[in-house]
């Protein structure tokens, strides 16, 4: 009670600055304010779900400015047809059906643009580690949606090279699902996949992937991921997760790595799909 009567007094003084349009504004304070009951996340759209846990970064109206991936989409990639209508039938788009995916399966929460961009932007650049918290609520409402629980043995953020984590102070995919052991918990689910934030490791410095065309990041990525314990991988049903899927360069080169010290399968999760 004390603890809400502080935070209305505080934002009454000091309004919060959205981080997508700059404006001044003042939170709605309700009791589920930047929080998702567990069971909704079985059935609210994504973007009710981005609105709940944004809503004391952004403003009402940037807030709504979130572009869910809908149907129809490719079910393997997850790549959306020029088409979204959102009631369209998924079905295998014609690159996967010629070329044998490395990836079972591709899928992100959104598009990277509007008020998601910004959010990541934040995260990744201007020094906001405490969003990882709603991204990854929203990330996991994203993998309850598209994954079945019991189809995943391993969670694996991708990794980053010693230089950046010491220059950016975290990894962002690591911080996403760091909370996932307390959200499966409050779902009651008695299967946990995972987490393993050490195995996977960039074994040699890259560029960054931003302004580089897909030729350019395959190459810069090429050979620069290795698995340490190969047995902690063998026959397990892999989830690669990160914040953008833009080429997927990344994204396959780990898969790449992963199917190569005998995983099963594995699949990639993102917040957004920049494609």
């Amino acid at each position: 009670m004390l603890k809400r009567i502080f935070q209305t007094f505080k934002h009454s003084i000091f309004p919060s600055k959205c981080l997508e349009c700059g404006q001044f504004f003042h939170p709605h304070q309700d009791k589920s304010t930047g929080k998702i009951l567990f069971d909704s996340m079985y059935h609210d759209p994504i973007e009710t779900i981005f609105y709940q846990v944004m809503t004391p970064y952004l403003c009402p109206s940037c807030a709504r400015k979130f572009t869910p991936i809908v149907a129809p989409f490719c079910t393997t990639c997850g790549r959306p047809f020029e088409s979204q209508s959102g009631d369209g039938e998924n079905h295998q788009c014609g690159n996967c059906i010629q070329n044998k995916p490395v990836c079972h399966r591709i899928r992100a929460a959104g598009t990277y643009n509007g008020a998601l961009k910004s959010i990541i932007h934040a995260l990744k650049y201007k020094n906001k580690p405490h969003l990882a918290r709603p991204l990854g609520r929203l990330l996991f409402s994203s993998f309850m949606k598209y994954y079945d629980i019991n189809t995943i043995d391993t969670i694996i953020p991708v990794p980053l090279h010693i230089s950046r984590l010491k220059k950016r102070g975290f990894n962002q995919a690591v911080m996403l699902i760091r909370q996932w052991p307390d959200l499966f918990a409050g779902i009651h689910s008695d299967r946990f996949a995972q987490l393993d934030f050490k195995n996977l490791r960039r074994n040699r410095k890259t560029i960054s992937q931003t302004g580089l065309g897909k030729e350019k990041r395959k190459q810069n990525v090429k050979g620069a991921f290795a698995v340490h314990d190969a047995s902690k991988i063998s026959g397990k049903q892999v989830l690669i997760i990160d914040d953008v899927f833009t080429t997927g360069s990344t994204c396959h080169e780990c898969a790449k790595t992963l199917i190569k010290s005998g995983a099963k399968t594995v699949s990639v999760l993102t917040l957004a799909r920049a494609d």
